[in-house]
């Protein structure tokens, strides 16, 4: 109960702070000069407007297509009787075709109504294909200091390593990162799935400001599934939460004009009912990113490389392609990095990958290791 009570109050200290010290910024200094309000997600994630007109109301349609191959090399350890070693080790071709077109409707210069069409197919499993669907509709208006979304969408927060994942609800901004007092950001909803076991509801609080260079992120998150998990396997040994809450602190500085760097601190709580396991972990991820990347512009290009030393309980659903549940609840650590290029205006050529390993071993399972490495075509229309 005290551990449990500590931790408490490790968690809401490190969101004060993560407020009010670029508050007292802000407060000190002159404000920051004008710059990007909101943090925007991976170019393929992003729903690019490709017309303005002046006559309200008015139909837009643009979209993508996507060419994706990768490769997984998965190794597992096991203890099946004491001082006996069982390896698993399996490879995994992924092979996928993705159509995606977003028709908006606009009403007027801050309201419309946004949809989302998707065509998905894997050629090494097609068993796994998705067929012309409709994945996104919901209702947006914003002004200049008010933002609000209603329906489904996609909910990517800051750099997708706790949540990026396509949610029913309300999400709404008041002010902007670069005011004095910084932007709230409120979201409550539930995250799409094929049953109750695999969607989960919640709600999360976001706070962002920025002081010339630096910019600060605080977020906190409390999801729970709607129907509980069965039985899975005793300690980090078994898989997925019930209910996990997490607190995430991001620092982001531009050190030149295309080279940012950042530390995105975790804390994070998790509980599984039926095995009777629940945990308090922290970590962290580091990154560098290179460059700016603008698809209308030919060479244009952005890298990145992260260090990963994350707590399996600070993720619902991470950004990575790869595959983080591999590790159980045994926490993982490693190396991603990425790079993307314009070959042309509207064309994306992009190659990354990761290494990692589980952070914790356990009586029944050993070392973990997944690499992973993956390149994608993608054409904007």
């Amino acid at each position: 109960m005290k551990k449990n009570a500590f931790q408490l109050w490790k968690t809401a200290a490190c969101l004060t702070a993560a407020v009010l010290i670029p508050l007292g910024l802000s407060a000190l200094s002159p404000a920051a000069p004008e710059r990007p309000v909101e943090e925007t997600a991976p170019l393929e994630e992003q729903e690019i407007p490709v017309t303005e007109k002046s006559t309200y109301p008015y139909i837009e349609i643009h979209g993508d297509y996507r060419w994706l191959w990768g490769r997984g090399q998965f190794r597992a350890d096991s203890f099946p009787a004491p001082n006996k070693v069982r390896r698993h080790d399996e490879r995994v071709y992924l092979a996928t075709r993705r159509l995606r077109l977003f028709p908006f409707v606009h009403f007027d210069e801050g309201t419309s109504l946004r949809t989302q069409l998707e065509d998905l197919r894997n050629d090494k499993e097609p068993n796994a294909n998705h067929h012309l669907y409709l994945g996104r509709l919901y209702v947006q208006h914003e002004q200049d200091r008010l933002k609000v979304e209603a329906g489904r969408f996609n909910y990517y927060l800051l750099d997708g390593n706790v949540i990026d994942k396509k949610v029913d609800g309300l999400r709404l901004r008041l002010g902007q990162r670069n005011d004095n007092l910084g932007s709230l950001t409120f979201f409550a909803g539930r995250t799409t799935g094929a049953d109750d076991r695999h969607r989960q509801r919640g709600w999360s609080l976001l706070h962002s400001s920025q002081y010339g260079r630096l910019k600060s992120d605080a977020a906190y998150l409390d999801f729970h599934r709607i129907q509980s998990l069965p039985p899975s396997g005793p300690s980090r040994a078994g898989t997925g939460f019930d209910r996990q809450r997490i607190a995430e602190w991001r620092l982001m500085y531009e050190l030149t004009p295309k080279l940012t760097a950042s530390l995105d601190l975790l804390q994070a709580w998790g509980r599984h009912g039926a095995d009777g396991y629940d945990t308090t972990d922290s970590g962290f991820v580091a990154a560098l990113t290179y460059g700016h990347l603008d698809e209308r512009q030919k060479g244009s290009y952005e890298a990145w490389i992260r260090y990963y030393d994350q707590p399996s309980a600070s993720i619902l659903y991470h950004t990575m392609d790869g595959d983080t549940t591999f590790f159980r609840r045994m926490d993982f650590r490693g190396w991603g990095a990425r790079l993307d290029y314009i070959v042309c205006p509207g064309l994306d050529w992009a190659i990354e990958g990761f290494s990692l390993k589980n952070r914790h071993d356990t009586v029944w399972t050993g070392d973990f290791r997944e690499t992973v490495i993956g390149t994608s075509l993608t054409a904007y229309f």
